[in-house]
């Protein structure tokens, strides 16, 4: 993906990101950029429940966010521990979530690791730039026991007494050759708003969202769905290494999580209805 694709200027680093819109007001997000937040949280490697990098995760997440809430829970004799940061705004409330944990010997770099990169760099801009509307920042557990059992965002939405307008699902998002088709289930059951998304995605990078469904996925949308939340799945299925050894940091790119970054940063300060 070359660079001259992206809009604006893109300092790396801790500094400052310029993000602008025809006819939307000048965002400056200030935040640690995400590929470091990446590398650094995918150095802890394996991520299952149960291990010593699961609680090392943990950790890692919850030193990185101010004052995070963390709602652990138990299954079958194994702790699991969801992690929500919120933001107060104006308007109906909406969501961007993530998993955390990895699979059984799997490093989980893009599988879990680019999303919670990129919501750790959204808190640093939260926390500096009120947003416009309440956003709630969800990190959840156990999405990747078993074959997809979604233990955390099951846990979070059976018990979920906010009023949300809509919460999106990122999944594997930092794939060096990103390209973001809609989810089927998504489309399924949300057409419109899919669609408002996607144009969204286009007017950031027109070469990573395509507007045309391709995969039907089992991913914690579904988990939200189920109780009566309005849950979107943003992920490259096109990834050969999920779930193996092989998801690993160099099969995912800098680039490719800025442009997943500029899009949260649109989602969350430049559209109020959708």
């Amino acid at each position: 993906m070359d660079e001259h694709k992206f809009l604006g200027r893109i300092l790396y680093g801790r500094v400052i990101f310029v993000v602008l819109t025809i006819a939307i007001p000048l965002v400056v997000a200030l935040a640690k950029h995400p590929y470091e937040y990446f590398t650094d949280f995918c150095s802890i490697g394996e991520r299952a429940p149960g291990t010593p990098g699961h609680i090392q995760a943990r950790d890692f997440i919850i030193l990185n966010i101010e004052n995070p809430e963390v709602d652990s829970f138990s299954v079958l004799g194994t702790s699991y521990y969801n992690i929500y940061k919120r933001y107060e705004g104006q308007g109906p409330r909406i969501g961007l979530a993530v998993h955390w944990d990895s699979d059984i010997g799997c490093p989980g770099a893009n599988d879990g690791g680019s999303g919670v990169s990129v919501l750790l760099s959204l808190a640093d801009t939260l926390a500096r730039h009120r947003p416009p509307r309440a956003v709630d920042l969800l990190f959840f557990d156990g999405e990747d026991v078993e074959k997809a059992e979604l233990l955390g965002s099951q846990h979070f939405a059976a018990s979920c007494v906010d009023n949300y307008d809509f919460v999106i699902v990122l999944d594997m998002v930092g794939d060096k050759n990103l390209q973001i088709f809609q989810e089927g289930n998504s489309a399924k059951f949300f057409p419109e708003f899919v669609d408002s998304i996607w144009q969204i995605g286009m007017s950031v990078a027109p070469d990573v969202f395509v507007p045309i469904v391709k995969y039907y996925i089992v991913d914690d949308h579904m988990s939200l769905i189920k109780y009566g939340i309005r849950s979107i799945d943003v992920i490259d299925f096109d990834y050969p290494y999920w779930d193996t050894k092989d998801d690993t940091i160099d099969k995912c790119s800098r680039e490719s999580l800025d442009v997943i970054y500029r899009f949260v940063l649109q989602v969350v300060y430049h559209r109020s209805n959708y």
